[in-house]
């Protein structure tokens, strides 16, 4: 794969995109401990610790997971380098964390001084960051599929946190109207994650798995037909256009049943045989958005609230199956591209993470998912579930942190010979 002339210069330091993803994962296991204190007395989505739960994940994980990858594969895929890069990836990150953690106080607490400092933060990272990547991106020559998707993912990661702000200000009272929630939330999962996961995965399935490339259909047209879907649903959502918004929303489920099948027969057809935990994870995350997708069209066409069970699906079994897969291959990537880049050429991308620590987080992970399914039927096994996660999320993070260490043993043991 064209790898754009990158040299090391062009890309950030290695503990840039590291901290960002271990900092993730400790969230990650935040989530897993909320969900053992509070899971058993949040009956809806609106619930004040549904709301702080949820953005454990979605900010807490989500966030960092993808704003390090992207400090990492934007001058890797791309060819663009950030500027200045080391020092603001940390003011990001800083400032990031504060509104996070105000955010989760000021829902947990109802303190109403930290909700005004998540909207301080929050609002003012996630437009740093979009129009910094933003800027940045725009910059490269070849405006390939990729560049567009990944182009358009962060005008609606600017968006959402605009509409993010907008419902904040109805939890503090100051406007009413619930549209904003809803509008906040088809942007961020759909327009910022669905849509930046989608682009990665053009770079990423071809490359690491030798498998063909996405169809060039689906690369020029999927993130323009999702973009028209949002802003058609965000619209109706507005304007209370019923009708039109479920049909509006079906057709998003039947495109993103549609990606998911394109991508299992692509992975499928792959020419590298070998089966591995991230290709199982790539299966498992794909079968999970087929799943969603048809979970969402029954829904609206019976009128049923699914709440928790799509959250699994779609958020678990989904997105954080996808990021768990794809973290699995930057991480080793990214190290062994370092340490070769610095003329350490002993690095081994196979010994960054032990496969088997790999897979055994796999099926902690899968047994953790099972026991969130089964709590939809006896609520008790939503603990074991909560417990399994903590023991997947923990191995995790001690699969990245052995990552670190590998890339510091080479490079010392380099220095010490050299």
């Amino acid at each position: 794969m064209n790898m754009q002339g990158l040299s090391l210069d062009q890309a950030p330091p290695y503990k840039t995109p590291l901290f960002y993803y271990m900092i993730g994962v400790f969230y990650l296991i935040l989530f897993s401990i909320s969900l053992l204190i509070y899971g058993q007395t949040t009956e809806d989505r609106f619930y004040y610790e549904s709301i702080a739960i949820t953005h454990i994940l979605t900010l807490g994980f989500f966030t960092h997971i993808m704003f390090g990858s992207l400090f990492q594969m934007v001058p890797v895929i791309i060819g663009e380098s950030y500027k200045n890069v080391a020092f603001r990836a940390k003011i990001i990150l800083i400032s990031l964390n504060i509104g996070i953690v105000s955010f989760v106080v000021s829902f947990l607490l109802d303190i109403k001084i930290f909700m005004h400092i998540a909207m301080l933060f929050l609002v003012a990272t996630l437009l740093y960051f979009s129009i910094y990547s933003f800027v940045t991106i725009y910059k490269t020559v070849d405006k390939n599929q990729t560049v567009k998707t990944f182009l358009t993912a962060l005008v609606f990661l600017a968006m959402g946190a605009i509409f993010g702000l907008f419902s904040l200000l109805v939890h503090g009272g100051y406007i009413e109207d619930s549209k904003f929630g809803d509008i906040h939330f088809t942007f961020m999962i759909f327009g910022w994650i669905f849509l930046l996961l989608s682009g990665v995965a053009y770079k990423v399935i071809p490359m690491f798995y030798v498998a063909k490339e996405y169809p060039i259909f689906v690369k020029n047209y999927f993130y323009i037909i999702t973009s028209v879907l949002l802003i058609a649903i965000a619209f109706t959502t507005a304007y209370h256009f019923n009708l039109v918004l479920n049909a509006l929303k079906i057709l998003l489920a039947i495109l993103s049943s549609s990606f998911a099948l394109i991508t299992i027969n692509i992975l499928k057809n792959r020419k590298r045989k070998r089966v591995d935990t991230t290709v199982n994870l790539w299966y498992f995350s794909m079968l999970n958005l087929f799943i969603a997708s048809i979970m969402w069209i029954v829904s609206i066409g019976f009128n049923l609230e699914l709440g928790f069970s799509f959250g699994v699906v779609f958020g678990l079994g989904f997105i954080y199956a996808l990021i768990n897969g794809m973290l699995y291959k930057i991480v080793p990537f990214l190290t062994w591209f370092h340490l070769s880049s610095a003329f350490i050429f002993d690095a081994e991308m196979s010994q960054v993470i032990k496969a088997k620590m790999m897979k055994i987080q796999f099926y902690i992970f899968v047994g953790s998912y099972i026991f969130f399914i089964l709590a939809l039927f006896y609520q008790p096994f939503l603990f074991v579930g909560a417990t399994l996660f903590f023991a997947s999320s923990s191995l995790l993070l001690y699969n990245i942190i052995n990552g670190y260490k590998y890339h510091n043993l080479l490079s010392q043991t380099n220095k010490i010979q050299g």
